[in-house]
């Protein structure tokens, strides 16, 4: 049968929508392994093939760091990838505690303060740092920036805010796995300032402190930073406090505790130099080898991963009457002393312009990212994602609709044997030749080491009867 035939004989099994209606199918070795009894009928063969993907690196310059309520602060020099410097920009907010006066009334128009300024504290916790383990020097002051940052802006790595006045800084040796606190008294100057602003507000008919807004603050690092800091400025710890107390000769020996939330707008910018390393001189969305063959996921070198599925297009052609039961891409890494693995990314269908579309978790994500089988069968917005194997030595990656839905539009199409994906939502088509490898965490140190040629795609696939 050649191929026109096969494509027209698979069309009356195959009917718009099936898409949705495949996961009976869905099993492995035999018809248990989902718990679900169903007889595929002694005309069904079920069978399995594994195809080991070709892989490249690519650099990708412009991921968004916003969100997620983490900033990145240090330096850190990596043997393979080079250097990078990162900057982590903060706005924050009122929480609770009390201010340096009441609001003015018509009877006393300017009230006086009743607390004065003892000091100023701002404290973070990291819950992640690079090198993992050992002792390590971090350096970084604590500047105010020239601009707001926007709430409604989507920041991108390589985004870097204008600083003026340093207002504090931190600089020391410390023990990555049990130092995670940071705590930095901002200088005195600064304190004061900013307690005339709240004394300003807390005394204004016309501000409320809920509502106030201000000058956001950026983590710069020294010259001697040798670690990168992720801090969690949604944790219970991470506060800028201010520490006051009454005024008068007579006033009580109490301090009062005044708290600013870290949580309003954040963003961490990305200064990465490959000079010396295997990546030096290689430009954006721009396929790169290196010598050992291994292939990388580092979000903060903005390096990845992507793999060739054209071979997929040979197979289809060569099987004309087939359903997939199970499609799952397995990553097999080795591990690093100083890096924890990333095992959490998304599959993102590469552009003809060699990019991906950035932000397509919150624009046309079905046409850009790959889903699990229950994103596409609810039509939500839950892409496939990475899970550690039993085994601890790879990475599972599952989407069997996706791999079924490129299967019922190759055998569909009577003049092309180039792979292609509709998208259930806007039915338009776009071709398919490689995959891109992106964390689903946009501020991580984490990274993953793919070995050479250890990517598989394995399917499970039952040959149906006309």
């Amino acid at each position: 049968m050649n191929l026109l035939a096969r494509k027209r004989s698979l069309r009356k099994i195959l009917k718009p929508g099936l898409m949705l209606f495949i996961p009976v199918f869905f099993g492995c070795d035999t018809q248990n392994d989902l718990g679900i009894k169903y007889d595929l009928g002694s005309g069904a063969n079920v069978k399995f093939i594994e195809f080991t993907l070709p892989a490249t690196n690519i650099y990708l310059d412009s991921l968004r760091t916003d969100g997620e309520n983490r900033v990145l602060v240090g330096s850190y020099t990596d043997p393979l990838t080079g250097t990078v410097d990162a900057e982590g920009y903060f706005q924050f907010s009122y929480e609770s505690g009390p201010l340096p006066r009441t609001k003015a009334t018509t009877t006393n128009g300017n009230p006086a303060d009743t607390l004065k300024v003892d000091s100023l504290v701002i404290i973070f916790e990291a819950n992640e740092i690079i090198p993992q383990r050992g002792n390590s020097f971090q350096e970084f002051g604590i500047h105010e920036l020239t601009n707001t940052l926007v709430s409604n802006a989507i920041y991108l790595s390589n985004l870097q805010q204008s600083v003026s006045d340093q207002v504090g800084s931190f600089s020391q040796s410390i023990n990555t796995v049990t130092d995670t606190l940071y705590r930095v008294r901002l200088d005195d100057t600064y304190a004061a300032d900013f307690f005339n602003e709240l004394s300003d507000i807390a005394g204004d008919t016309t501000q409320t402190i809920g509502t106030a807004e201000f000058k956001p603050l950026g983590l710069i690092p020294g010259g001697a930073s040798e670690s990168i800091a992720s801090f969690s400025l949604a944790s219970d710890t991470s506060r800028l406090v201010l520490y006051s107390s009454p005024r008068g000769p007579d006033a009580k020996d109490t301090t009062y505790l005044t708290y600013f939330r870290l949580t309003t707008k954040n963003y961490t910018y990305l200064n990465r130099d490959r000079s010396g390393s295997e990546y030096d001189g290689i430009m954006e969305k721009q396929d790169f080898d290196i010598s050992t063959g291994q292939t990388l996921i580092d979000p903060i070198s903005g390096i990845s991963t992507a793999f060739d599925l054209t071979e997929l297009a040979s197979f289809y052609n060569e099987n004309d009457n087939i359903l997939i039961n199970n499609a799952t891409i397995s990553f097999e890494f080795e591990s690093e002393n100083d890096r924890d693995t990333l095992t959490g990314f998304m599959n993102y269908i590469r552009k003809s312009d060699m990019g991906i579309f950035g932000p397509a978790r919150v624009s046309n994500p079905f046409g850009n990212i790959v889903m699990s089988d229950n994103g596409y069968l609810g039509l939500e917005v839950i892409p496939a994602t990475g899970n550690l194997s039993e085994s601890k030595t790879s990475i599972l990656l599952t989407s069997s609709l996706f791999y079924q839905q490129l299967y019922r539009e190759f055998v569909s199409l009577e003049s092309t044997d180039s792979l292609k994906f509709r998208n259930p939502l806007t039915s338009i088509t776009k071709n398919v030749e490689d995959l891109v490898l992106v964390s689903n965490t946009d501020v991580t140190l984490q990274r993953t080491l793919l070995i050479n040629d250890g990517i598989k795609l394995k399917l499970y696939y039952t040959e149906v009867d006309q």
